[in-house]
């Protein structure tokens, strides 16, 4: 049954319960004498990581610098609420526990390495494109596998073909999503989740503490400018790793991966996947900044003393800026070490034009195209990469349509102006990427 009555905003703050809000009251009172009471430390993260995973190897040091400079920005910028700081300290530590049982995994089983990760299908974009959609209809394909909600935090062991639909993480994945849809109902309306359905893959990344999906649970500023610019290389090997490890034990054919987070780093993502065939998700930054906003500003909600929404705003609009700055950036230096394709493109070849694709390794996508008919844009997109879309994959993608039309969890409203934005301005600074790509107005 729809529940597309149901209006979301922005504004609408969680409603705790008692127990929360008397313990987010004695953290605030407690800070006012002792102003570091509650603050994360590395290394009691550490400890109580290793002692809970009853590991001690972390492996490469490579992930130290970006675990320490993101503990450091949520004590100092992240303004958290008791609550928060034990669901912050609560990621870190999983996180942790994650990179021990992978590494272990894959030192006591060689042959992980030997499982090879080819041409997966990853689709990027700016926050909500669409990624999500596309992510889950792609996973209907019998030929492609996802990494499913409850495999990203708990990688090692991996799930077998035996209990991968009764593994008993999926409950304890399921009690997670329970909590959250109890402190902050309206986020399923903005971003479904499930623990059996598709999610980001930028958990994985996270295994080096090198990810965006930390800065979607508060302000930490200083961590945010560092990523921006950080090594995620090793991020990405580890990456693949959690693949292997994944892969070793479920034969797969083809890994259909999804995040936004993508787009910050497309060179160190082909660094390690050079066959990847990317899908690049537009839509008008309008819709996709107010919306990224309101779902940040939610999530925000639940960690934070207070959320200053306009701060919020001009945060994530520069994020998307920055992204959709440096995945184009990364697509022209690859353009022009063809000349090939140099040459076509400055051509008048219309239809060349259009797919804007480097070597055919990227496929750009419209939302609009992608909402008005979602299984021929899934069609369109095996066509570009010379791949074929089965019967089957086809007839389980039109049946999903139909039991999830886009308004089932609710209607996620926002608009530009509670974050303090002007639409003039925010379309003039993106007006490079939304004359590149073609990119049609959405309900203006």
């Amino acid at each position: 049954m729809s529940n597309s009555g149901l209006e979301v905003r922005a504004t609408d703050g969680p409603s705790f319960p008692v127990l929360v809000r008397a313990l987010n009251g004695y953290g605030h009172a407690a800070r006012r004498i002792r102003p570091r009471y509650g603050q994360l430390s590395t290394d009691t993260l550490v400890q109580k990581a290793q002692e809970s995973a009853g590991l001690e190897d972390f492996g490469h040091s490579s992930w130290r610098e970006g675990f320490e400079i993101l503990v450091d920005s949520i004590n100092s910028e992240g303004n958290l609420s008791q609550l928060g700081r034990l669901i912050l300290g609560g990621i870190i530590q999983s996180t942790l526990e994650m990179r021990l049982r992978v590494l272990d995994w894959a030192s006591k089983h060689p042959q992980v390495a030997q499982e090879k990760i080819e041409a997966p299908i990853v689709v990027t974009g700016m926050p909500r494109t669409g990624t999500t959609l596309l992510s889950n209809l792609l996973d209907l394909d019998p030929q492609n596998r996802s990494v499913l909600a409850w495999e990203a935090g708990a990688v090692a062991p991996p799930p077998t073909l035996s209990n991968h639909r009764e593994d008993p993480r999926i409950a304890a994945s399921v009690k997670g999503s329970g909590r959250l849809a109890k402190l902050a109902p309206s986020v399923q309306a903005m971003h479904p989740m499930a623990a059996t359905l598709p999610t980001e893959c930028v958990s994985l990344l996270g295994g080096e503490f090198k990810s965006v999906h930390f800065e979607t649970q508060g302000t930490f500023t200083s961590y945010g400018t560092w990523f921006e610019s950080c090594d995620m290389v090793p991020a990405y090997e580890f990456h693949r790793l959690c693949l292997q490890v994944l892969q070793s034990t479920i034969p797969t054919e083809r890994w259909a991966l999804k995040t936004p987070g993508h787009l910050w780093h497309l060179d160190a993502l082909h660094a390690v996947y050079p066959d990847a065939r990317v899908v690049w998700t537009h839509r008008d930054p309008l819709k996709v900044v107010g919306s990224v906003a309101s779902l940040n500003s939610t999530l925000h909600a639940t960690n934070t003393e207070k959320v200053d929404f306009f701060s919020v705003g001009r945060n994530w609009k520069d994020k998307c800026l920055h992204a959709v700055t440096v995945g184009t950036e990364f697509r022209q230096r690859r353009e022009s070490n063809d000349t090939e394709f140099r040459q076509r493109r400055e051509s008048n070849d219309t239809e060349f034009r259009q797919r804007l694709s480097s070597n055919d390794t990227v496929f750009d996508l419209q939302y609009a195209e992608l909402m008005d008919d979602p299984v021929g844009s899934v069609e369109r997109m095996y066509q570009h990469f010379d791949m074929e879309l089965s019967d089957l994959g086809r007839r389980r993608m039109a049946a999903w349509m139909l039991e999830n039309p886009q308004d089932r969890y609710g209607r996620h409203r926002y608009t530009l102006d509670q974050f303090g934005l002007n639409p003039d301005a925010v379309s003039q600074e993106f007006g490079d990427y939304i004359t590149r790509y073609q990119v049609p107005p959405e309900g203006r």
